[in-house]
């Protein structure tokens, strides 16, 4: 195929996802207000006493990764559609998200976008530290709870990164060495941090620990598994239809919110997530054909699903 073929082919397949996306989405927004008004219910009964302490910090777990794909859709910028008008309200958004989801909003886009530009490159995604058997997932998520909880020491003091898995201090180099963006998560961690340091001082420690900080540490071995190993495992093929896939079993669409249909993100990622499905049942006999894996229960799914 030629250059001039595949630049056809692309605007042919862009054709196709254009009439799922362009529109302001209020489902997206709706979900965010729904999801923070629970975060913060949980909050006020747990700090008055009215539910113990440790069922708001499950509750809040649970509904802390709720937030994500608020966040994600804000980072592509799929909430206000193909309109400039309003863009801050997506920002806003996903800045908001980022308080139970506790990492930077703004640290997280430039780094979404080299994972979805690098997809399963070992040098280049900075999610390739997920890639391997699912017990890899604990390592990151222990790596990433290291480094959120204590970023100034791992910024300071190189010693401390022999803490860290090397694997993921070398798929993260990427973030790591940008200067903007490792002063934009010191300054996230720092808010945090003095957040939870007056809370303690005001006599509100253990709220605060149990009901926000723990929580946002917990949900991130869920987003992991769910959003970064799941979609691309076995994560050992580079190129637009074969560094992801579609893998759908029962209750994947509940759980995973329509990103078992991952595949359609990284082709189409201006498409809010829960048009993937449809969308692929409009292009699922060309995509297979070009390559694309459709898993498990998943339509025109050519084998049971990878894990």
């Amino acid at each position: 195929m030629t250059d001039n073929d595949r630049r056809l082919a692309l605007r042919d397949e862009r054709a196709m996802a254009a009439p799922y996306w362009g529109a302001v989405e209020p489902r997206i927004i709706l979900t965010f207000l729904f999801f923070s008004a629970a975060w913060v219910a949980v909050i006020v009964l747990g700090i008055n006493g009215t539910i113990p302490l440790w069922a708001g910090l499950l509750l809040n777990t649970v509904i802390a990764s709720t937030f994500y794909m608020p966040m994600h859709e804000a980072t592509h910028g799929n909430i206000w559609g193909q309109t400039a008008k309003g863009k801050w309200v997506e920002d806003l958004i996903g800045m908001l998200c980022a308080i139970p989801l506790g990492f930077s909003y703004k640290a997280h886009r430039p780094s979404h976008m080299r994972h979805h530009a690098h997809t399963n490159d070992p040098q280049r995604d900075p999610d390739y530290h997920t890639a391997g058997p699912m017990w890899i997932v604990l390592r990151s998520w222990y790596a990433q709870v290291l480094m959120l909880t204590f970023l100034p020491l791992f910024a300071f003091v190189p010693a401390a990164r022999r803490l860290v898995p090397q694997s993921v201090l070398r798929s993260m180099a990427g973030d790591a060495g940008n200067k903007k963006s490792g002063l934009i998560q010191l300054r996230f961690w720092f808010f945090s941090t003095l957040v939870l340091f007056v809370a303690f001082l005001t006599g509100y420690g253990w709220a605060a620990l149990l009901l926000w900080f723990i929580p946002s540490r917990l949900q991130g071995l869920w987003l992991l598994t769910v959003f970064a190993w799941f979609p691309h495992h076995p994560a050992t093929k580079v190129g637009r239809y074969v560094d992801t896939r579609v893998a759908v079993f029962a209750g994947s669409r509940f759980l995973i919110r329509g990103h078992d249909h991952h595949a359609v993100h990284h082709l189409f990622p201006r498409v809010p997530h829960y048009r993937l499905r449809r969308l692929w049942s409009d292009i699922a006999d060309d995509m297979v054909t070009k390559g694309v894996r459709s898993e498990g229960r998943a339509l025109d799914a050519t084998g049971p699903i990878v894990w």
